[in-house]
């Protein structure tokens, strides 16, 4: 039990006469369930409102996250780096944008005929296979955007990279080629990526007689063009130089435009998980088994076999009663009296406080309210019974420790 703590006595008590504590009445501190729940609501509501703050920002930066609005070049994007400007112009030209979400989705929308399928994928979250699943005469054209190596190599017949646009080329790069695509746009944005191939447009300013590299490349038979700097279709640059007409006739010469961005969903599922094992040298399971013999062959070397357990007597066995009297004429010959009472007091506080359904670390005056409570003693005398008095002889110790007992016999009894 904690130190004393003076404490003024409940109007019920404090007029000296007592009253019986009824059936219904709590036994306890006398506080509720309810009052208790805010008290500790109370306590905790500058962390309960850090809580809700912080889930606030979480829920919101995943909602903002998932939507897909901010992806670069998307085309529900209305960001400068989005796509929104050019997807909606193509829908009212009479071009049906259809949004692929995963590859699957991109399959199934390129059963139709005459479409054209835009793939923007810079992270190469596709495999192999399935650029190849792409290519397999799906779509009537396929505009690829910055690709990269594995895309070009299954979608892009004598495409190959030359690499990334010089960061000082900010004039226009004029078309400078045959392509009427090209040629309509004049001239373009310089940045991005460059590509050499059959058809090179836009090509970059360069000082020897090396084949060119332009930003807008297309194959031997035109199904496949390649789009180096994506960012002519951003709502940021579309209306710079010749960069919205390349961009709306590369992308609605056919009346279904398929818009695919690749994701970490479309990665490619494995047919199973790799096996630890094989990760492992080969030596690895001679020297196991070596191991487990020699465990085996030491247990039975060094193993100790033990015979069944002896029930010894002990020497001596000493009641409780005589402990308990012997520490007692302990403190009589020191003549511990107040040691010995603050020891009956505590015992007493710790009966009481399990009968009356207090817990052990609370106060005493708890104690001494809900005491009160039970009997019909005034809150006054159990005060000094229980919290104040101290003896200061050993008449008045069996004295007062009879008065414990007598309070306590009140407390227990059904």
């Amino acid at each position: 039990m904690t130190a004393p703590m003076p404490t003024s006595p409940p109007e019920a008590l404090s007029t000296g006469t007592g009253t019986a504590a009824t059936a219904g009445e709590i036994v306890g501190d006398g506080g509720s369930f309810r009052s208790t729940i805010l008290d500790r609501l109370g306590r905790a509501r500058s962390w309960i409102i850090l809580g809700v703050l912080l889930g606030t920002a979480v829920l919101i930066g995943a909602l903002a996250a998932g939507s897909g609005e901010r992806e670069p070049l998307s085309p529900e994007n209305p960001a400068p780096e989005g796509a929104r400007a050019a997807a909606e112009v193509l829908g009212r030209s009479g071009v049906d944008v259809v949004r692929a979400e995963s590859f699957d989705d991109a399959v199934d929308a390129l059963q139709g005929p005459d479409d054209t399928l835009l793939l923007h994928d810079p992270d190469s979250w596709l495999s192999a296979e399935q650029l190849a699943a792409l290519g397999g005469g799906l779509a009537d054209r396929t505009v690829l955007v910055e690709p990269g190596l594995a895309a070009l190599t299954e979608l892009a017949d004598g495409v190959r990279s030359a690499g990334v646009v010089p960061a000082g080329s900010e004039e226009p790069l004029p078309a400078d080629c045959a392509n009427p695509d090209a040629r309509a746009a004049a001239e373009v944005s310089a940045g991005g990526l460059s590509y050499r191939g059959p058809g090179t447009c836009f090509p970059l300013p360069q000082d020897d007689g090396a084949n060119p590299a332009g930003i807008f490349v297309t194959t031997a038979d035109e199904t496949v063009a390649v789009l180096g700097h994506g960012a002519i279709m951003s709502n940021g640059l579309i209306d710079d130089e010749g960069n919205a007409a390349l961009t709306l006739r590369v992308l609605g010469s056919t009346p279904t435009l398929v818009w695919y961005q690749p994701t970490a969903e479309d990665l490619a599922v494995t047919s199973g998980p790799v096996d630890p094992r094989s990760l492992l040298p080969g030596f690895v399971d001679p020297l196991m088994f070596w191991l487990l013999v020699t465990a085996l062959i030491a247990i039975l070397w060094r193993g100790r076999r033990l015979g069944p357990l002896v029930a010894e007597p002990l020497p001596v066995v000493v009641r409780s009663a005589e402990t308990a009297a012997g520490r007692a004429r302990l403190y009589q010959d020191a003549g511990a009296v107040a040691h010995a009472a603050e020891t009956l007091r505590s015992a007493t506080l710790i009966r009481l406080a399990a009968a009356l359904r207090i817990p052990p670390d609370g106060p005493r005056s708890s104690v001494v309210e809900a005491a009160g409570r039970r009997t019909t003693r005034d809150y006054t005398d159990l005060d000094r019974l229980l919290n104040s008095y101290t003896p200061s002889s050993d008449a008045q110790l069996v004295q007062w420790s009879q008065e414990l007992e007598k309070l306590e016999q009140e407390i227990l009894r059904p």
